[in-house]
């Protein structure tokens, strides 16, 4: 099996999290995944927004970097939202041209505890795509 992702360098933290607004208090007892999808689905557009919300036009040259950001900003949401979970976070940004975009995931996992949350933003420039995971430890 072939698997292919965007591999990340560990950053500094030298930004903040992304503000969530009106969220939860942290709970460490929830180990299902589906107990947490509202507030991680409110939770990713703020995210993006915090990486791309001011950003007007697509360059191609700076996606690895608007992508890196994007997903260490909801890397470190999932962890302040809960830490019982590992979590795989992927990013697609592409310029929005009216071409088609398709994905699909499968997954072998434990329903009961791991779940996924996807998002799509876009403004008139580009599209950004984040697929979350999480997987129970």
């Amino acid at each position: 099996q072939l698997i292919s992702y965007h591999s990340t360098r560990p950053r500094a933290r030298e930004r903040g999290a992304c503000a969530a607004g009106a969220a939860m208090p942290k709970d460490d007892d929830i180990t299902s995944f589906s107990k947490l999808k509202e507030e991680v689905n409110l939770a990713l557009p703020q995210c993006i927004e915090r990486v791309l919300g001011k950003v007007a036009e697509y360059h191609a040259k700076h996606v690895d970097e608007w992508s890196e950001s994007v997903g260490q900003e909801v890397l470190k949401k999932l962890q302040e939202i809960n830490g019982n979970f590992k979590y795989i976070v992927s990013t697609s940004i592409m310029e929005k041209k009216g071409a088609g975009y398709h994905t699909s995931s499968a997954v072998f996992w434990d329903a009961e505890t791991d779940g996924t949350v996807s998002y799509r933003w876009e403004n008139k420039a580009m599209i950004c795509i984040v697929h979350t995971y999480g997987i129970g430890i």
